[in-house]
C-alpha cells in the first residue's frame, strides 16, 4: 500500500468520527445546567440544532466554578464516544450501546470561545483572570499579587 493510499484510508476513517464542533447557544436552562446549540457549520446543507445539551463546568468534590452562558455565545461542543445521557445519569459505571458511537446526541458544551471580532481582556503569561463584561475583574498577577477592579467590593462574614 502506498503512503498516499494509507493517508486517504486514514482520512476516510477520521471523517466518520465526530468529536468536537463549534456552536452558537440558542437557549439556556440554568435550572438544569443545559442549553440548546446550533452548530456553526452546515451538514449536507442543513443547519443542525442540538437540544438540551449538558453544560460542563469546573466541578470537583462539592464545589464548582460556574459561568452561565447566554444566547448568542460561541461555544465548543464535545461529542462523547458513547451515550452521554447514560453516563451522566449517576455516579455509577454503566453499560452503553457500543454500536452508537460519536453521535450528535452525545454532545456536551465544554467551553466558550472568543471569536476574531470579540474584545479580548488584557492579561499576561502566568496570570489568572476572572473577567466580567462590565470591566470588573479579579486578576492573580505574575508576581503573586491580587488586583481587583470593581464598582464596589462587599466582604461578608461567613
Amino acid at each position: 500500500m502506498t503512503v498516499e493510499k494509507l493517508i486517504r484510508l486514514i482520512d476516510s476513517k477520521l471523517e466518520e468520527i465526530n468529536t468536537v464542533s463549534f456552536g452558537i447557544v440558542t437557549q439556556v436552562d440554568l435550572s438544569k445546567m443545559r442549553c440548546n446549540v446550533k452548530l456553526k457549520h452546515r451538514i449536507h446543507g442543513n443547519e443542525i440544532e442540538l437540544f438540551d445539551v449538558p453544560l460542563a463546568v469546573q466541578k470537583f468534590s462539592d464545589s464548582a466554578l460556574i459561568i452561565a452562558p447566554k444566547e448568542g455565545d460561541i461555544v465548543l461542543v464535545l461529542f462523547s464516544k458513547y451515550e452521554l445521557e447514560e453516563q451522566i445519569k449517576n455516579r455509577e459505571i454503566v453499560d452503553v450501546n457500543e454500536l452508537l458511537k460519536f453521535n450528535l446526541n452525545h454532545a456536551c458544551v465544554i467551553a466558550g470561545i472568543f471569536t476574531a471580532v470579540d474584545s479580548l481582556p488584557s492579561m499576561n503569561e502566568d496570570e489568572i483572570l476572572i473577567w466580567h463584561k462590565s470591566g470588573a475583574y479579579i486578576k492573580f498577577k505574575q508576581d503573586g499579587s491580587l488586583e481587583i477592579k470593581a464598582k464596589r467590593v462587599d466582604f461578608n462574614k461567613l
